[in-house]
Parts: structure tokens; C-alpha cells; sequence
């Protein structure tokens, strides 16, 4: 008899619970105020521990968001559900001062299978940005020589729903599309003892990126491309007294915001025993509004590299077509990173460094990534975050249909 497992159909509707829950705070900078907030350059997934190598990553079992032409390399009757979750402790300094933060949050989860030979598909959600800062100021009373009290509170963010397809044109060549939609809520609260000041930001907004994959012999060259992206920005003021009636509601005029033209190359070699590679992106998000006048939001770039070793020879084997892992695999990264952010006309540069543990339970994956970062190099004025982060991601890999007997 053919059954189809029942928790398949559970996991389709997991990605409507995620959305419903993805507005929870995930982050506590300060500077996620501009702009769009704190853009997630993260995947969280299957290579956290190789710091989220992926351009020129292709495996049978692996989702592959940051580059679709990979899941074009899906194995036959496979399905694949994945999600990620992240915790991240936070050091904050700046003039000799410190304070800390703890956060966590789901990060992805994502299905998928291989539709035809050659044809891989792949459903997820994963969060776009962040928001999520408190700062308090004592601002000049006009016509006067004393001070109020003002609070700045941010909350919210930016989620994508996304659809990747992945197309084999050829033995060696793949090609693949994100098509992505983009929404969430960012606001900022404003107190200032007489009054309470509300702006909230809607944003609703499709998107695509593209990428392609030449793979030959273990080496798999990647390439990924995302244009230039108008966002469609609904603004609302509210004004509330000090008891929280509401006294003006109105409509504002969005500032010109864009998801920014994003250009990528990676590639890995993939050996029975190690798999090692590095990616490169740049983002072109120069001429977006800060929001905050002593701060500007410039172009931006990222490389990221890792290994991963397996001690006990080939991490898989295969039956007839079908790929089952066998193997723990030790993984270790590094990123060096320029910010979007520039204070004072001066640039600020990050690192970070990762280790992880993937291995097999059953059919399924677990990797588990401790990973540490640190602002490089910063401006005296820039508030620097150092962090801890652990990242937990899970894949539940089985056959869409299976063969069972009964007696």
C-alpha cells in the first residue's frame, strides 16, 4: 500500500502559523531605526556553521534560498522541510559604556521536493529586516532653558514569503528564480510626557532574484543577480495625549525607499570527505534615506568563507538514486564585512567566525552553529556590537510516497 506521511501535510501549513508569529522582536540595535531596519544577510541554514556559504553550494538534500539554480540538483521522491531558529546575546559599547541584550527568534522554515527531472521547487518564509531599539534623549524646550524627557521605541519588520523554482538546462548548468513577496509593519513610537507621536509604515511589495550554478566533477561555480526594487510604502501619523486619546490621525508622504540591485559569485569543491568554498555580495544601497541626519546608508559587501570535514569518509551513500546521509560534519567559517551604515563620512567593518556540527538522526539533519562577531573597525562615535549567536536548524528529509507491506 502507498501512504503519504500525514506530517507532510502538516509542515504545508507551517508557513501560515510562521508568518502569524514573525512580528515577534528579534533584535535590540539601535541603528535597525534606519532605513528599513536591520536587514537579515543570513540564511541560517544547512551551511550556518561554513558562515552561509551557498552561490556555489549544490547538494541532493539541501534548500537552497540563497542560490534557486541549486535545488535544481534535488534527488527523485524527496521531501524536504526545513526550519531554523536563532539566539543571539548582544554587547553594546560605545565611550566606555556597555549594555547587553538577548534575543531569539524563528529565522526560516521552508519545503520542498523536485517536481521533474531537472525541475526543483522550494516554499519559505524568512524574515527581510528587523526593528527593534529603545532610546532615550533629553531634547531642548523651546523658549526655555530646560529639558524634556523624549522616548524612542521601534518594533516590527519586514518578512518575505518566497517561491524558488530551479531549472537543470544542461548536465552541467542550472539556472533558478526567487519570486518573493515582501510585507510587514515598521513602527516608531515617540514619547514625549504631553504628547505620544505613532508612525507606522506598511510595506507591500513583490521581488525577484535570479541566479545560475555550473557544477562539473565536485567544483559548482554560482552566480546571483537582484535589481533595483521601488518599495510601495503606506504611512500613518497618530497623536495621542499623555491619558492616550487619539487627537490627530493622518497620512504621510512615503520617503523614497528601494530593496537594492544585490550582485553575487561563489563556488565550492566538494570531496568525499571535505567541502570548502566562498561567496562574495555586494549591495548597491546608496541613496536610501536614513531617516537620521548624521547618518547615511551606503553600498555595502560581504565574504564570507568556510569547510566542512567529515572524519569518517563520504558524509553519504546512496541506494539505486536515492542519497541517505550517514556522516557527522564538522564546519568552521569566517566573514569579513563592510556596513551599509556610515557615520561621520567614515565606514564600519565587521567579522565573524563559526563553527558547527551537522548530523544525521534517521533520515533527518540536525546543525547546530556557534557563531561569534565583532565590529572590525568603527568610527569613536559608532555604537559597536559584539555578539554570540546559536543557530539550531533542522531538515526532515523522507520520500514523498513510500512502499510499506502488512501482514
Amino acid at each position: 500500500m502507498i501512504m503519504i506521511e500525514k506530517r507532510f501535510l502538516l509542515a504545508i501549513l507551517c508557513p501560515i502559523c510562521f508568518i502569524l508569529n514573525m512580528q515577534g522582536q528579534a533584535t535590540h540595535s539601535p541603528y535597525s531605526m534606519l532605513g528599513l531596519g536591520e536587514i537579515e544577510n543570513k540564511d541560517y541554514g544547512r551551511t550556518a556553521g561554513m558562515s552561509d556559504i551557498g552561490i556555489g553550494v549544490r547538494e541532493f538534500d539541501y534548500l537552497n534560498v540563497i542560490n534557486p539554480a541549486g535545488i535544481s540538483g534535488l534527488d527523485s521522491l524527496k521531501f524536504i522541510f526545513d526550519i531554523s531558529a536563532a539566539g543571539k546575546y548582544s554587547f553594546f559599547t560605545e565611550r566606555g559604556k556597555t549594555d547587553n541584550t538577548i534575543n531569539g527568534n524563528l529565522k526560516k522554515i521552508s519545503l520542498g521536493f523536485r517536481l521533474m527531472p531537472g525541475w526543483g521547487i522550494s516554499l519559505g518564509t524568512k524574515p527581510f529586516s528587523d526593528t527593534g531599539y529603545r532610546i532615550y534623549s533629553e531634547e531642548p524646550i523651546e523658549g526655555s532653558t530646560d529639558t524634556k524627557a523624549v522616548y524612542l521605541e521601534g518594533s516590527g519588520g519586514l518578512y518575505e514569503l518566497y517561491l524558488s523554482n530551479g531549472f537543470k538546462v544542461t548536465d552541467h548548468f542550472s539556472v533558478g528564480i526567487n519570486t518573493k513577496y515582501i510585507s510587514g509593519t515598521l513602527k516608531q513610537t515617540e514619547n514625549q510626557s504631553e504628547y505620544l507621536f505613532e508612525k507606522e509604515s506598511r510595506v507591500f511589495q513583490f521581488y525577484n532574484t535570479f541566479g545560475m550554478q555550473y557544477h562539473k566533477q565536485g567544483l559548482t561555480l554560482g552566480a546571483t543577480y537582484g535589481y533595483k526594487q521601488n518599495i510601495t510604502m503606506n504611512n500613518k501619523t497618530s497623536i495621542y495625549d499623555n491619558a492616550y486619546n487619539l487627537i490627530q490621525e493622518q497620512d504621510d508622504r512615503s520617503r523614497e525607499q528601494f530593496i537594492p540591485e544585490t550582485f553575487g559569485v561563489g563556488f565550492s569543491h566538494d570531496s568525499k570527505k571535505v567541502i570548502w568554498g566562498m561567496d562574495f555580495r555586494y549591495q548597491k544601497w546608496k541613496g536610501i534615506e536614513s531617516g537620521v541626519s548624521s547618518a547615511k546608508i551606503v553600498d555595502s559587501y560581504r565574504i564570507n568563507t568556510g569547510i566542512g570535514y567529515t572524519p569518517n569518509g563520504n558524509r553519504y551513500y546512496r541506494i539505486g538514486n536515492q542519497g541517505i546521509r550517514n556522516r557527522g560534519q564538522i564546519q568552521v567559517g569566517t566573514s569579513f564585512s563592510k556596513s551599509y551604515i556610515q557615520l561621520g563620512g567614515r565606514d564600519a567593518y565587521n567579522y565573524s567566525v563559526s563553527a558547527g556540527y551537522s548530523f544525521p538522526v534517521s533520515w533527518n539533519l540536525l546543525n547546530i552553529t556557534l557563531e561569534y562577531g565583532n565590529a572590525l573597525s568603527a568610527p569613536s562615535n559608532y555604537i559597536k556590537e559584539s555578539y554570540f549567536m546559536l543557530t539550531f536548524n533542522c531538515s526532515v528529509i523522507d520520500q514523498w510516497f513510500r512502499l510499506r507491506k502488512f501482514d
